[in-house]
C-alpha cells in the first residue's frame, strides 16, 4: 500500500513538474515574440552612405544626438526624457551591433561617430548637442572631436572617456557571466527582465555589486530610496524593457567590451565645445577617474559630482537627480543659444 502510494505521489509530482515546465516554456516563447515585436515598433531604419542605421526620434525643436550606453539601444531614449519635456528632440540611433544597426566595419568609436554623422546627413540634420551615456561616451567624444562644426555642445553621463578594465564582479557576478554568453542571451535576459519587474529590490542588490563601489549595507540605503519613489521604480522597469531581447544586442555589447579594453581616442583637448560631465564618485562600472580625465583634458568642461546609485546616476535621491537634470537642460539651452548668437 505504502509503495503504491509513493509511486502515485512520484507520478503526480512528475506530471505537475512537467506541466509547469511546459507552461514556462510556452510563456517564455510568447514573451520573446512580444518583446521582439515591441522593441522596434516605434523605430525607423535608414540606409546611410556608411550603412544601415536603426533609430528612435521623438520630441520637437533642436536635436540632441544620444549615444546610448551598453545593453540598451534606441529604446534607451527614456534616460533623456527630461530634455523632451524641456522642448528638445532626442535622436537615439542604435550604435553598431545593436538591434537594427549592423556591426560590420563600424565598431571603433571613430567609425561609430562617422556613421552617426552620415545618419544626420540622411535626416537633413546639421547641428546637434551630443550626449554620451556610459559606453556611448567614446563615440560621443569622437563625434565632438571629428565634427566640431556640427557639435553645439557635449554632455557626458557616467561616460567612459578612456580604457577601463573589467572588475572581478563584472566578470564573475551572475549578471557579468550572462552578458558574456551568446547562446544564453535571450533566456538569461528573460530571467533578468522578470526579476527586475517582479523582484525589483532583490535585483538591485546585484546592481549594487556591479554598478557601485558601495558595501551591500551602504547600497541598501540607495535601494530603499529607489523603492520608496514610484518614478524610480518605473525607470528600473523601463530599463528592464530596454535591454530585451538580449541576443540582437550581443554583438554591440561585445564590441563595447572590446573597445573598453583596447580603444585609443582622439586627443580630448581638441574638443572645444562646452562640455558638461555628470558622474558618481561611487561608480563601480565606469570609475570616477573617467570623469576627472575628461575634466582635466577638455578645455571647456564642467563636472557635476554626485553619489547616487553609482553608475546609475538617475537612481537614489530624487532631488539630486532633479537638480543635475535642470543643469543639463540649462547647459543644452546655453549651447544652442550661444551658437545662434
Amino acid at each position: 500500500m505504502l509503495s503504491a502510494m509513493t509511486k502515485r505521489i512520484g507520478f503526480l509530482s512528475f506530471v505537475v513538474f512537467g506541466g509547469l515546465l511546459t507552461w514556462l516554456l510556452s510563456y517564455y516563447q510568447r514573451w520573446l515574440v512580444e518583446q521582439t515585436t515591441r522593441v522596434s515598433a516605434d523605430s525607423h531604419i535608414v540606409e546611410t552612405a556608411r550603412g544601415i542605421v536603426e533609430y528612435d526620434i521623438r520630441g520637437e525643436s533642436a536635436v540632441i544626438l544620444h549615444f546610448h550606453g551598453g545593453n540598451v539601444g534606441h529604446n534607451g531614449w527614456f534616460m533623456l526624457s527630461h530634455l523632451i519635456d524641456a522642448g528638445y528632440k532626442i535622436l537615439t540611433p542604435d550604435r553598431p551591433g545593436y538591434l537594427g544597426t549592423p556591426l560590420v566595419d563600424n565598431g571603433s568609436p571613430a567609425d561609430q561617430a562617422d556613421l552617426m554623422a552620415s545618419l544626420l546627413d540622411s535626416l537633413g540634420i546639421v547641428h546637434v548637442v551630443v550626449v554620451g551615456v556610459s559606453a556611448g561616451g567614446p563615440p560621443a567624444l569622437e563625434f565632438a572631436s571629428r565634427y566640431p562644426e556640427r557639435t553645439r555642445g557635449l554632455v557626458l553621463l557616467s561616460a567612459m572617456t578612456k580604457q577601463v578594465k573589467l572588475t572581478d564582479d563584472q566578470l564573475n557576478s551572475t549578471l557579468g557571466r550572462l552578458v558574456m554568453t551568446e547562446r544564453f542571451q535571450n533566456p538569461a535576459y528573460f530571467l533578468i527582465h522578470q526579476a527586475m519587474h517582479h523582484l525589483t529590490s532583490l535585483t538591485l542588490q546585484d546592481y549594487v555589486r556591479t554598478e557601485t563601489t558601495y558595501t551591500q549595507e551602504e547600497g541598501s540605503r540607495y535601494i530603499d530610496m529607489v523603492m520608496a519613489d514610484p518614478a524610480q521604480v518605473r525607470q528600473v522597469k523601463a530599463l528592464a524593457d530596454a535591454i530585451v531581447p538580449g541576443l540582437p544586442r550581443f554583438a554591440g555589447v561585445m564590441n563595447d567590451l572590446h573597445n573598453q579594453r583596447t580603444m585609443t581616442l582622439s586627443s580630448l583637448d581638441s574638443i572645444q565645445t562646452p562640455t558638461l560631465i555628470v558622474h558618481s564618485e561611487y561608480d563601480g562600472d565606469v570609475p570616477y577617474d573617467n570623469a576627472t580625465h575628461a575634466l582635466d583634458n577638455i578645455p571647456s568642461a564642467e563636472l557635476i559630482t554626485v553619489a547616487q546609485f553609482g553608475h546609475m546616476i538617475w537612481w537614489g535621491d530624487p532631488q539630486v537627480t532633479a537638480d543635475f537634470q535642470r543643469r543639463i537642460t540649462a547647459h543644452v539651452e546655453m549651447c544652442f543659444a550661444r551658437a545662434d548668437a
